[in-house]
């Protein structure tokens, strides 16, 4: 029975010591804040940045995150020519 509490002990410590991982794994670079803030403030920034994703030729790395992007939608323009 103690060995049983031991181990579900250290088991519930390594889970919440696994959960409480550092902020610094979520920061974006600044270079991508600021192609995040191009990309959100016109449809030509969006339309540059979907382009230069397209174009990327390291096939190695890991997918961009595009969280930080907002879409810009409006109901009166025209749709952008692609």
């Amino acid at each position: 029975m103690t060995k049983t509490l031991l181990y579900a002990g250290c088991a519930a410590l390594v889970l919440l010591s696994g959960a409480c991982g550092s902020s610094h794994n979520n920061v974006a670079a600044p270079s991508q804040q600021q192609e995040d803030a191009a990309a959100s403030g016109s449809v030509a920034g969006l339309i540059g940045f979907a382009q230069g994703e397209i174009a990327r030729t390291d096939d190695a790395s890991e997918p961009r995150p595009i969280a930080g992007i907002s879409p810009p939608v409006s109901d009166a323009d025209e749709p952008a020519v692609i």
